[in-house]
C-alpha cells in the first residue's frame, strides 16, 4: 500500500495517509454575519490555511505549554467562541472584515494565531455547536499542518519516511484527552503506526512496537493491515473523520469495541 504526501500551502507537509488528511476549508453558505465576509461563491478547493511562521511559532509554544486539566472543555470551546468573535471584531474596525473566500494572511494570523491546539480541537469538532463550517475546516487545516511540521522536523531531508511517521505517533500521543477521544484522532494514529511499520519493513527493519491501548486504534490498525494491498481509498475517506461509519473500512457496520484503559470514546461524533 503506498502512502502519499500532498502539499500544504507552500511548503510539503507530510500526512498519514492521502485518504486521512483533512479537507482544505471550503466555504460555507451559512458563514456567521460576524465574519463579515461575503457568503457568494466556493472558494478554490486547494486552498489551505498556512499560518505564518510567528504566528506558528505561537501556536506550538501554547500547545507545548497548555494544560489539558486546566479548563473544562465546555470553558475551553466557549472562551474559543469569545476570542474568534474579538478577532472578527478588530478586523472589521480596522476596515478589514474577514472574508474566508479571500482571507489574507493577516486575517487568518489575526484570528486562528493565538489559539493553542485544545482550542483548535473544540472548534474542529464544533464541540459546542456554535462553530461555522468554515470555522471548522480552517482549524482543522492549522491543526494538520502543525502535525505536519512535527513529521518534517524528524524527516528534514525527506529521506526517512518510517522517522517521519514515527513522529507522527508521538505528536498524536501528546493532545488532548478530547482529542483522543475522537474518530479522526484514531484514524490518524492508527495510519501513521501503519505507515511507519510499512516503510521499516519495505527497507527490510524490523519496526518497534508502538501499538497503542487504545481499542479503537487497535481495531482500525488491525483492519489497515487486512488491506495492506489495496489503494489507500480502501482504508479511509479522504477527509476530517468524524463519523466511521464513513469509512469504506466499516461500510457494512462498525464492530463493537472492547473496553480497555484509555479515555472513553463516541465514534458518532
Amino acid at each position: 500500500m503506498n502512502v502519499t504526501e500532498p502539499s500544504v500551502g507552500a511548503a510539503r507537509q507530510p500526512v498519514p495517509l492521502s485518504a486521512t488528511t483533512p479537507p482544505a476549508p471550503k466555504h460555507a453558505a451559512e458563514a456567521k454575519e460576524a465574519t463579515g465576509g461575503s457568503s457568494s461563491g466556493p472558494r478554490d478547493a486547494a486552498a489551505v490555511v498556512t499560518l505564518s511562521e510567528t504566528a506558528q511559532a505561537s501556536l506550538v509554544t501554547r500547545t507545548a505549554t497548555q494544560s489539558a486539566g486546566k479548563k473544562d472543555f465546555a470553558t475551553v470551546a466557549k472562551d474559543a467562541r469569545a476570542a474568534i468573535d474579538a478577532k472578527y471584531a478588530e478586523l472589521a474596525a480596522n476596515g478589514k472584515p474577514m472574508d474566508y473566500m479571500h482571507a489574507t494572511q493577516e486575517s487568518w494570523d489575526t484570528v486562528y494565531g493565538g489559539l493553542d491546539r485544545r482550542t483548535l480541537f473544540a472548534i474542529a469538532s464544533n464541540s459546542d455547536g456554535s462553530f461555522s463550517k468554515d470555522e471548522q475546516d480552517t482549524a482543522q487545516s492549522i491543526m494538520s499542518q502543525q502535525q505536519g511540521q512535527a513529521m518534517m522536523a524528524a524527516d528534514p531531508t525527506g529521506n526517512d519516511h518510517a522517522a517521519r511517521f514515527r513522529a507522527g505517533v508521538a505528536f498524536l500521543e501528546g493532545v488532548s484527552d478530547e482529542e483522543k477521544g475522537s474518530a479522526n484522532w484514531a484514524v490518524q494514529r492508527a495510519a501513521n503506526q501503519f505507515g511507519y511499520e510499512q516503510t521499516m519493513r519495505s527497507s527490510g527493519r524490523e519496526p518497534d512496537d508502538l501499538d497503542s491501548e487504545n481499542p479503537l486504534v487497535t481495531m482500525i490498525k488491525g483492519a489497515m493491515d487486512r488491506l495492506k494491498d489495496k489503494s489507500p481509498e480502501a482504508v479511509a475517506t479522504g477527509g476530517y473523520v468524524k463519523d466511521l461509519k464513513d469509512m469504506p473500512l466499516f461500510r457494512d457496520g462498525v464492530p463493537a469495541v472492547a473496553a480497555g484503559p484509555g479515555p472513553s470514546l463516541d465514534i458518532r461524533a
